[in-house]
């Protein structure tokens, strides 16, 4: 599972870096979306 973890963190800082790249909002975009995805691994998680 935490590979799994790494892997959709490692995407969604592959887009967030792609569409932004060294604006100042990159990071905060990456901290949100960070978030949504765990919780959403989360949810996925309790399911099975």
């Amino acid at each position: 599972m935490l590979i799994f973890i790494w892997f959709a963190l490692c995407i969604v800082f592959a887009v967030v870096n792609s569409l932004l790249g060294d604006s100042g909002h990159a990071l905060e975009l990456f901290a949100l979306l960070s978030a949504i995805v765990l919780f959403l691994v989360n949810r996925f998680k309790n399911k099975i």
